[in-house]
């Protein structure tokens, strides 16, 4: 095998070098590679870095280094080099990401395990034989699969790995066309539930002719259309479903189409094994699967579908809220026997038992919650319950994260669409946002996303050191928690009771503490303006400091 080029780019090390995980935090994915090597630690750190080098580092090699430069001062020089990227293997703060994207630098978060030397070796081989690397690489694919097949972590996890490593959304739809599992990138700057709507559901899978196309097990067969790749999923004749890879706005190229080959034989007996569990054990379709069926039809069939959605539990002049539970399996565990099903059972049994009338299903990878409400003012309740059922689920998936998502409160199936997407967005905030339970309510999401596209981080600093700076510097000096308790007051609405309880004190203690915060800031605490500026100072604060 020849080489191809002694020059690449940052998507293809991303996609065809990098392991799974590695991530861009800030700059182009088109940013050229031609060399990589690990950074130096000592001096001369800066002055042999070569045009379009991409560089490795490690943060735990700067903590044992005297002496060695902070992580944003070596990001702030090498924007004055011809330095390519910078892959770090360790922790990005917060303030080291606001550098990166200030200064437009390529930056890569790796996996905290991830081994150096071998990476050096993969980017290496991929510049001087890229054949040879992207056979490597479709081979490590079909690796990965056949060890999450073999360890039950069932078909969400599959494809939320192939997605990955193509660096493109991957779905599966069953032979009549309705999505049973996605998987998404990691990448960002992309709409992917946007890609993800291009399958377009039975109508999608209509154009195949699955009735005319005859269905050999040996036959590969790849269809392309606009929406990007698809491979028929076929065991001894039987056509259990269709995977598809999507375009995503670039042309699928051979890493796409070996990659699939590698991965469809893992897919057809992942489905195989699904089919032979539901045989016997399921009528051919459950009643409760008419969130998905909602999800994956246009909101012109929404007054049918509200028939069907009455006869369980929906009540289309109801208020609801939706609420999204996704979990992300462990990379490092393999046996684990959660699962989006049994996530979905284990809401539906907690609501139960708590006697709250809210419609359940699983739409892809994620349970959809439906929260019902008397009047669309009446959150607490929502949100203590959710927190709840957080709560239970993370018990129950320890080789995993569960995050949820909470869209505002709506009335009818075509709005509550609009919450389902605020829902979705509020499930894509950076990590450095969530509450400690990671969960983002609707209210969350807008303001976030504002202060995220604020490009100049001295405004953010200059705005909480403004209003918190006093309680900070107090709180440091006296070994006290203003801020905290501050926060848990904003957090309950002003609720002394609430607040008290969170915090675990008593009232008498949360009196005397909000008359010292009144005290130390010499502001008016009843004044609107002034408690608006302290809780988004709060909030600019936990984004920044993670």
């Amino acid at each position: 095998m020849s080489a191809v080029s002694s020059a690449t780019d940052l998507r293809a090390v991303l996609r065809l070098a990098l392991p799974i995980g590695s991530r861009l935090v800030s700059g182009y994915p088109a940013t050229p590679v031609s060399r990589v090597s690990h950074l130096r630690t000592r001096p001369p750190i800066f002055s042999e870095i070569g045009h379009s080098e991409m560089l490795l580092i490690s943060t735990s090699a700067l903590a044992n280094t005297p002496n060695a430069p902070a992580l944003d001062t070596i990001i702030e020089r090498l924007t004055k080099t011809e330095a390519s990227a910078l892959a770090v293997q360790g922790t990005l703060t917060p303030r080291t990401t606001q550098i990166a994207r200030q200064h437009n630098f390529p930056l890569i978060a790796l996996p905290e395990r991830a081994p150096l030397p071998q990476i050096e070796r993969a980017i290496r081989r991929l510049l001087t034989d890229r054949n040879g690397q992207v056979l490597q690489r479709a081979a490590e694919v079909e690796k990965t699969l056949q060890r999450h097949a073999a360890g039950y972590r069932g078909l969400t996890t599959m494809l939320n790995t192939l997605a990955r490593m193509l660096d493109r959304p991957v779905a599966v739809h069953d032979r009549r066309g309705s999505i049973i599992g996605r998987g998404l990138p990691v990448s960002p700057g992309h709409d992917w539930d946007a890609h993800l709507a291009l399958l377009g559901g039975a109508e999608f899978v209509r154009r195949f002719n699955p009735d005319e196309r005859a269905c050999f097990a040996d036959d590969w067969q790849v269809i392309e259309s606009p929406a990007g790749l698809t491979v028929p999923l076929i065991s001894e004749g039987y056509l259990f479903g269709y995977v598809s890879v999507l375009t995503a706005g670039s042309a699928p190229d051979d890493f796409d189409l070996i990659a699939l080959e590698h991965s469809v034989p893992v897919l057809v007996r992942e489905m195989a094994r699904r089919h032979t569990m539901d045989v016997g054990l399921q009528p051919a379709r459950s009643s409760r699967d008419w969130i998905a069926e909602w999800l994956n039809s246009p909101a012109s069939d929404d007054t049918l579908l509200a028939l069907r959605a009455g006869q369980e539990n929906f009540q289309p002049g109801l208020w609801y809220a939706v609420a999204i539970f996704h979990w992300t399996p462990s990379e490092g565990r393999l046996n684990g026997n959660f699962s989006p099903e049994r996530m979905v059972k284990l809401i539906r049994t907690e609501l139960s038992q708590r006697r709250v009338p809210a419609p359940v299903g699983l739409y892809a990878d994620r349970a959809v919650v439906l929260f019902p409400l008397e009047e669309p003012h009446q959150t607490q309740r929502l949100k203590q319950v959710v927190r709840l059922l957080h709560q239970t689920l993370a018990e129950s998936a320890p080789d995993g994260e569960i995050a949820a998502g909470v869209g505002r409160v709506a009335m009818g199936l075509t709005a509550l669409r609009e919450s389902f997407r605020e829902a979705e967005r509020a499930l894509t905030l950076p990590r450095q946002v969530w509450e400690d339970a990671q969960i983002a309510f609707f209210g969350d999401v807008s303001l976030y996303e504002l202060l995220l596209g604020v490009n100049d981080p001295a405004l953010l600093n200059g705005f909480c050191a403004h209003w918190l700076a006093p309680l900070t510097q107090y709180d440091a000096q006296h070994h006290t928690d203003l801020i905290p308790t501050l926060h848990a007051y904003f957090e309950n609405n002003g609720n002394m009771a609430r607040t008290a309880h969170v915090l675990n004190i008593h009232r008498n203690t949360l009196v005397y503490r909000l008359g010292r915060i009144t005290e130390i800031v010499q502001l008016d605490m009843d004044d609107s303006n002034v408690r608006l500026n302290l809780h988004l100072a709060l909030k600019v604060h936990k984004m920044l400091n993670g």
